[in-house]
């Protein structure tokens, strides 16, 4: 009896790959990756060939995410699960992604269009967007700024991330799986960059996401955020806006709920919207998350 009922409850402990992805935040193209060339997950199969996980899954992706964080290349990993090595072992936190960092800003200061958007390929195949940006893109770009080039670097590597961004965001836009569709907008004088990493975060956690490439006016952005009426639009602004685009935007954060604002721009205006006016793009990130409708995607 005690078989059988263990028989019946076997199929609630297993769940498909969108919800491990859910769950883990590592997008389902990383999932596969890991499974196919690094033989990090082996998930059961259903009889037409769809991948089922279980909480042990689950507990192997924290670990995994923990290790890369701090420094272990992918490649190495499984020899480290498979000895058990503790997570606070004694791993090297920074030696692998120093040298990553290192390798995109050589390529980067070739003006190497097709070895950057390769470096960056890599990195975003084979680790989480979260983890890519802030153990190699926002390391690469701290960098850069610090180059007596007059922006050159910074700039072409900015450029370049925008369009690796923008094909992933257009590759990822299917009919219907995704649930919720994010609009991003940067303002005059802000860094498109972050936004170009919050659109490959977004995209990952499965909303569908317009990047837009040009710097708005306050102006602008209340056109396009009441033209996008459907969709949730972050405005991320840097600076200190004039009075008149304070009061502009105060009136149109409390008339659009879809609207989202991030940077030290609202912050300093003193603008409030619960769950909608953040300093930072990550807590907007979270916030959308928790917000989000849970789209369907690939069974397998």
């Amino acid at each position: 009896m005690n078989t059988a009922a263990n028989h019946n409850q076997e199929p609630e402990s297993q769940f498909p790959i969108r919800q491990l992805s859910a769950r883990t935040q590592v997008n389902t193209v990383t999932l596969r990756a890991w499974e196919r060339r690094y033989g990090l997950l082996k998930p059961q199969r259903t009889p037409k060939g769809h991948r089922l996980y279980s909480e042990d899954d689950v507990a192997t992706i924290e670990r995994i995410l923990t290790l890369v964080a701090r420094g272990v290349p992918i490649g190495k990993v499984k020899a480290l699960l498979q000895n058990n090595v503790a997570v606070d072992a004694q791993v090297s936190e920074a030696g692998n992604w120093q040298h990553a960092v290192a390798e995109l800003i050589a390529a980067v200061e070739l003006f190497s269009a097709t070895k950057v958007e390769h470096l960056i390929h890599k990195s975003f195949t084979n680790y989480p967007a979260p983890i890519c940006s802030e153990r190699l893109m926002k390391p690469l770009f701290s960098e850069l700024s610090l180059i007596d080039d007059h922006g050159a670097a910074l700039g072409f590597a900015e450029s370049e991330l925008v369009r690796y961004a923008l094909i992933r965001t257009s590759a990822k836009v299917p009919k219907k799986k995704f649930a919720d569709t994010v609009v991003l907008i940067a303002g005059n004088q802000t860094p498109t960059w972050r936004l170009a990493l919050m659109a490959l975060e977004l995209t990952d956690a499965k909303f569908a996401v317009h990047l837009l490439t040009p710097s708005f006016s306050v102006a602008a952005v209340i056109e396009l955020a009441g033209k996008f009426e459907h969709a949730h639009t972050v405005f991320y602004q840097d600076g200190m806006w004039k009075d008149l685009d304070q009061e502009l935007m105060a009136k149109i954060l409390l008339k659009n709920d879809r609207l989202f604002l991030c940077g030290t721009a609202p912050v300093l205006a003193d603008l409030y919207a619960e769950g909608r006016v953040f300093e930072n793009l990550k807590s907007c990130i979270d916030s959308l998350i928790k917000r989000q409708t849970v789209p369907q995607d690939d069974p397998r």
